[in-house]
């Protein structure tokens, strides 16, 4: 995943737009070491941001996609009106031989991405957050939010990616899916890595969140 990390570094540097390593790779990042194997690269991003994304990708060859919801995605051709769907996106290039795409309708698919490594910077997820005032806003109606410079870190070669304690409070909502085991295993090994003021405002997120009913408080009181 390392190779992976610095094409993306590399692509996405001085593009105009603020963004983080994401999902379990941020968890590798913040612990200094890989824990597992990753199937898909996440990217954090804004939604003011979002047509610049769109921009840079499809200039650069990739095919970019909205996600619709029940498996079902839309091909985009260019950057939307001002008034998007706010939809996140996955993108990949013509080397990304996972990806299977099921015609629906014109320019509507059903998509399924095989579950396999990443072996190199072939595919990116990018997840659309909110800001303002120098603090992130989660998604969801509990006004969940971490202020910026704690929210988003930087690795030693200057990477910058999204505090595990963001990552795990996303990844606290997908406890029942497919993916659900690399959930466990991720809050598993980063939970003795956290400082007191990072458990605590992940304990109190998941509190609000799911009114103190969730599987991982006991562990974090």
């Amino acid at each position: 995943m390392e190779k992976i990390i610095l094409k993306a570094f590399t692509f996405l540097c001085n593009q105009g737009f603020d963004w983080s390593i994401c999902g379990g790779t941020a968890i590798d990042l913040f612990i200094g070491r890989q824990t597992r194997i990753h199937k898909d690269l996440d990217v954090a991003v804004f939604w003011e941001d979002r047509n610049s994304i769109i921009e840079l990708m499809l200039s650069s060859g990739w095919r970019v996609l909205q996600a619709c919801g029940g498996g079902v995605v839309q091909e985009l051709k260019g950057m939307q009106k001002e008034s998007f769907e706010k939809r996140n996106l996955f993108c990949f290039n013509a080397h990304e031989e996972r990806v299977r795409l099921e015609l629906i309708e014109e320019e509507r698919y059903r998509f399924g991405l095989e579950k396999t490594e990443q072996r190199d910077f072939t595919y990116v997820e990018f997840l659309f957050n909110d800001r303002h005032n120098g603090e992130l806003y989660l998604p969801g109606n509990s006004n969940i939010k971490r202020e910026l410079n704690k929210a988003i870190l930087s690795a030693s070669d200057e990477v910058p990616y999204l505090a595990p304690e963001l990552v795990l409070f996303y990844k606290s909502s997908y406890l029942n899916g497919s993916d659900a085991a690399d959930h466990h295993q991720d809050f598993a090994v980063t939970l003795p890595h956290l400082n007191v003021e990072q458990k605590g405002w992940l304990r109190e997120a998941l509190e609000k969140q799911y009114s103190k009913d969730h599987a991982w408080l006991k562990r974090l009181n």
